[in-house]
């Protein structure tokens, strides 16, 4: 996915922690399939804690966002990608239920019974 941006507020990015948030946004293909863009914004809170917030875009539906706050960067990527997993695994479920709603068909009751024979 060519559509990874990250940007850094506050702090000097290592090319670990690039690498290891690339990884990770890479690992959310595999929940949706139809995303269009991911944006990670690291950054330094007050008591040193790292803030991370992820923007992810998909197509025909809402924008994602998740933020978390701990004092490892790499443990703060790991929670904040765990958070748009379940955002994501929400929405396709959501969508799954709409699509399988419009499929079933309605059974009428003169349909329901058109195998038994009458008996009188």
């Amino acid at each position: 996915m060519d559509n990874i941006t990250i940007v850094a507020r506050h702090l000097n990015i290592t090319e670990a922690i690039k690498n290891y948030a690339l990884q990770k946004a890479n690992k959310i293909k595999k929940f949706f399939e139809r995303i269009l863009q991911i944006q990670i914004t690291l950054d330094i809170g007050g008591d040193n804690g790292h803030i991370v917030e992820m923007i992810v875009s998909v197509s025909k539906g809402p924008t994602l966002v998740a933020e978390v706050s701990n004092p490892d960067m790499y443990r703060a990527i790991d929670l904040v990608v765990d958070k748009i997993e379940a955002q994501l695994k929400k929405h396709k479920g959501k969508i799954q239920s709409r699509i399988v709603r419009r499929k079933k068909p309605a059974i009428t009751e003169t349909e329901g019974f058109e195998g038994i024979p009458e008996t009188e």
